[in-house]
């Protein structure tokens, strides 16, 4: 059998990407083989043979973007639509990380509150001298390491709905609410973090088991690479979840060969948030400078780049409170353009139109839609070549049915990108 190996491997072809084609035919020494020897070598010839067929047919996709863009909740609903669902471990995690989130979150947000509040960006503090605030506060500093896991936590069921009780006193009060408010383009938390707030004693109840969709707004931050084969309307695709955080994109490079599409992911709300690794850093300056580097390179020359534009829900949130893009496509920001008026002359600027529904809402959709557009031309303006194609759809994660649909554009994609290169389209 070790035989078999060593002349099997002698004869297989490489293509200049890396990937393994084809077993040629062994010489005529394997005729000197055993039986035995032979038909080892032939099973493993069919298997290589097997292999080369399954990776013509599979198309192979990257999800790339900065962290906390949608990318591993994509990756979660692609497993709802063309997998079994979820599965028990899915639900586990994401009780584990709800909870660490909670916790995390929540000292963040007294720490800023307090930090906040010194440099007058809000009106508000919290009221130490309170007992029943400051016994919430230290129950919560009590479990700021605690891991969570199931089944070996530590934890007692009576400490963890102490703790429950706790993060929902302190997430009531005025001056968190107002930290949570006006804080989140001065520091990172958790998305979706005010949902699970919302019902702090049910997640720390002991019987807690995340439903499919707090599962799927639970923040994960990938690290390494993720892959999961998907058969999508007898289409096989092989897709890598990559860590978006800057401490992971230097394992990217090792899934660049045989690519078919890059699904860059690329979250609207990042207008108004900074990362979780540098504070300082506007999350979306990052996304664009990151989306640059990944388009531009050698690697990616004749492979299809697909732009999602996601969590559009709560993008729409922003713009509805008055939150406008010039906190981020502004000189004052260090953004050099284009960039966003940021005055009243705007009329994209949305403000209400508080005596006609009607109006504002078509007010709305103007300011929306305008805004889309602006977003989509800078992320489009960043290929060196102008002349290539970028696929831009507007997405939310959580929202199964849209993702269903832009993936029926994905998969056109992909196999018209296989057609071309093979000179049949």
């Amino acid at each position: 059998v070790i035989n078999s190996w060593i002349i099997v491997v002698r004869y297989i072809h490489i293509d200049p990407m890396g990937t393994c084609l084809a077993a040629k035919s062994a010489p005529d020494s394997s005729d000197k083989l055993s039986n035995k020897d032979q038909s080892a070598h032939r099973q493993i010839q069919d298997t290589l043979l097997v292999d080369e067929e399954k990776a013509k047919r599979e198309k192979k996709i990257l999800l790339l973007g900065s962290g906390s863009s949608g990318k591993s909740t994509i990756f979660r609903q692609l497993k709802c639509l063309y997998k079994s669902g979820l599965e028990a471990l899915d639900h586990d995690e994401a009780r584990q990380r709800n909870r660490q989130n909670m916790v995390k979150d929540m000292l963040k947000l007294l720490l800023n509150s307090e930090r906040l509040h010194e440099k007058r960006l809000v009106s508000q503090s919290v009221d130490v001298k309170d007992s029943t605030i400051l016994a919430a506060i230290h129950c919560v500093s009590e479990f700021r390491e605690e891991q969570f896991e199931i089944p070996d936590s530590r934890v007692e069921d009576q400490d963890l709905l102490r703790l429950g009780t706790a993060i929902d006193k302190l997430w009531r009060l005025p001056a968190i609410q107002e930290t949570f408010a006006k804080g989140r383009s001065y520091f990172a938390i958790s998305e979706n973090i005010e949902f699970f707030f919302n019902k702090a004693t049910e997640v720390f109840h002991p019987n807690y088991t995340p439903s499919e969709k707090e599962v799927l707004l639970s923040r994960c931050m990938t690290t390494g690479v993720i892959d999961g084969r998907f058969n999508m309307n007898g289409t096989d695709f092989l897709i890598y979840d990559a860590g978006g955080q800057h401490s992971e994109r230097r394992k990217w490079i090792v899934n660049f060969s045989g690519v078919t599409a890059i699904l860059f992911v690329a979250a609207l709300n990042h207008y108004n948030r900074v990362l979780f690794e540098n504070e300082t850093k506007n999350a979306m300056h990052d996304s664009v400078e990151l989306f640059k580097e990944v388009i531009n390179m050698r690697f990616f020359k004749a492979t299809e780049i697909i732009l999602f534009l996601n969590k559009k829900d709560l993008f729409i949130k922003l713009l509805q409170e008055g939150v406008y893009l010039s906190l981020c496509f502004d000189a004052s920001q260090g953004w050099i353009e284009p960039m966003w008026d940021g005055t009243d002359a705007n009329p994209y600027n949305y403000r209400p139109i508080t005596e006609d529904k009607d109006q504002d809402a078509i007010h709305f959709d103007q300011c929306y839609n305008h805004a889309i557009d602006f977003i989509s031309a800078v992320y489009q303006k960043q290929a060196l070549n102008q002349a290539k194609r970028i696929y831009v759809h507007v997405t939310d994660a959580t929202d199964r049915d849209l993702i269903e649909n832009v993936f029926w554009d994905v998969q056109d994609i992909a196999i018209r990108a296989n057609l071309r290169r093979g000179g049949l389209f």
